[in-house]
């Protein structure tokens, strides 16, 4: 059921522990916290907005994963380069680098914006 509303899949299977309750006694329409939220009233709307959320809280992780992978390849780039004075890595890996940097901030920009 899922796959007919997905617009593209993960690499890797990921997965966030969220509770939702409904308790029509409550006097606000919503109240939530880090990894829960109450609902007055749940119905398709609010499935649809939790799952958004959540589904966008999944790839912005996914996203900090290979962000702060790229800085540790780059931060070594830097040492070597303030000790040597020159860039060791092979022109296309560089190449490489910096475009999977570009294409990680636009879909973090355009996707997730």
């Amino acid at each position: 059921m899922i796959r007919n509303h997905a617009s593209g899949w993960l690499p890797e299977m990921r997965k966030d522990d969220y509770a939702v309750v409904e308790m029509s006694s409550l006097t606000t329409w919503m109240k939530g916290g880090l990894d829960y939220i109450v609902l007055k009233s749940l119905d398709t709307s609010g499935i649809r907005i939790i799952s958004s959320v959540l589904g966008q809280s999944i790839a912005l992780d996914l996203y900090l994963r290979q962000v702060d992978d790229m800085v540790e390849e780059f931060t070594e780039i830097s040492r070597i380069m303030e000790k040597t004075g020159d860039c060791t890595m092979k022109r296309k890996k560089l190449f490489q680098l910096m475009g999977k940097a570009n294409s990680n901030l636009a879909d973090v920009i355009i996707r997730l914006g």
